[in-house]
């Protein structure tokens, strides 16, 4: 499996987290289930694949004036469909309910700003 980039978390603590909201929270896999959450607020954290596609990551990002929670997963969108247990790729997904997971502390610190994403996007 492919390692974070430095000052990230490791893959495999992001994973084991993955795992434990598959079990006991809930999950909304794929960019449309994620935007219908996303647009109801029932969406605590949102995760792309490193390859989603701009066009989907666009969305969330321009529709984002609550600042909330965007994490870029550091592996691809197949790596990220075998971290959730399935046998296909997922681009996005969005967690709505945590569970005993503890994802949301792990993430929150290594997610950017809608400010540093925008910076990031104007180079």
């Amino acid at each position: 499996m492919a390692k974070a980039k430095k000052g990230s978390v490791e893959l495999s603590d992001v994973n084991r987290e993955l795992q434990k909201v598959l079990k006991n929270g809930k999950v909304l896999i794929g960019s449309k289930e994620t935007r219908k959450a996303f647009m109801r607020n029932e969406a605590k954290i949102i995760i792309h694949a490193s390859n989603c596609p701009e066009k989907i990551k666009r969305v969330f990002e321009d529709a984002d004036r609550e600042e909330r929670t965007i994490y870029e997963y550091p592996a691809n969108s197949l790596e990220l469909g075998l971290a959730c247990g399935k046998p296909y790729s997922i681009a996005s997904l969005c967690i709505t309910n945590t569970g005993d997971s503890e994802i949301l502390r792990l993430l929150t610190p290594n997610v950017h700003s809608k400010e540093k994403r925008l910076n990031v996007n104007m180079r």
